[in-house]
């Protein structure tokens, strides 16, 4: 094949123009079927409320050991998780504050608040749709320790003590022990409990604190600040949803589930739980989307 080269136009040619068509284009889409548009607010309810048991997780490893050499003499080490390890005076419930976490697992039951009305919900059928709901719904971690730690305290020629790590003058470094909880216990107190070292006859002990007794001495969990007359810091500070006691992460919406309708995937997060009057370990999860 061959492309020929154009052919030149002769001199005075022009070439014939078409008349356009200068009305707006409508474009009209039409099917026989009726459309129903509905907001994705009236699809599904307002509230979802479903019945969850409450099951605490025992921290794994509890091999743990700590020590403390204290002005360069090497105290006894001491198994962290051994109710003989614990300082006289901070052993309370002991067994009750080593939880790695605490599990919230559906129970089957609910009830969901659509245009004003209840209606109740058993399983994950919901007449909009289908629940989909993780095993177990939500797990509520804890802060706990992985490894074996070992603590030195030097006091400086100025009076000061020097801490390391984390490598600080007069402060009290804290670290994650595990959480509290017990059945029939108040849901605020489930909570994260820390701990600390000192010495009793040239032997390594733990000191336990709770979140809210930090609290009110004035040294809340992540911040820390002035308490036990020394700074106390954390180290390494506890993520958000390890500090905040289990109603606070609920209400933080750390608990998701999700509605499979027709229109598609509809998200809802926790904002509230309250006990059930009457059972020890049940709570009522409250949802919105």
């Amino acid at each position: 094949m061959r492309i020929l080269p154009p052919m030149p136009l002769h001199e005075g040619y022009e070439p014939s123009s078409v008349e356009l068509n200068q009305e707006e284009a409508i474009l009209d889409i039409s099917h026989p079927a009726e459309c129903d548009l509905q907001e994705e607010t009236k699809i599904v309810p307002e509230t979802i409320i479903l019945r969850c048991s409450l099951h605490p997780i025992p921290i794994r490893d509890k091999t743990i050991k700590v020590q403390l050499i204290s002005e360069g003499e090497v105290l006894d080490g001491a198994r962290l998780y051994n109710e003989e390890s614990v300082a006289f005076g901070y052993e309370r419930e002991v067994k009750n504050s080593q939880w790695q976490g605490v599990a919230l697992e559906y129970t089957g039951l609910g009830r969901a608040l659509h245009q004003g009305q209840y209606m109740d919900i058993c399983d994950n059928i919901l007449s909009c749709g289908q629940m989909e709901v993780k095993t177990p719904l939500y797990l509520k971690p804890f802060q706990t320790e992985s490894q074996n730690h070992l603590v030195r305290t030097t006091t400086l020629p100025s009076g000061q003590v020097l801490t390391s790590p984390p490598g600080a003058i007069d402060t009290q470094a804290l670290r994650g022990y595990g959480g509290y909880y017990k059945e029939g216990i108040v849901l605020n107190e489930i909570q994260q409990i820390y701990y600390g070292l000192t010495s009793t006859q040239q032997q390594t002990r733990v000191k336990l604190y709770s979140s809210f007794t930090l609290q009110e001495l004035g040294s809340p969990p992540p911040i820390g600040g002035k308490g036990f007359n020394q700074n106390v810091i954390f180290d390494p500070p506890p993520r958000e949803e390890e500090y905040l006691s289990l109603p606070g992460a609920i209400a933080a919406g750390y608990a998701h589930i999700s509605i499979l309708t027709e229109w598609g995937t509809v998200s809802f997060s926790s904002f509230l739980c309250e006990s059930v009057p009457g059972h020890l370990s049940l709570v009522n999860v409250y949802f919105k989307p």
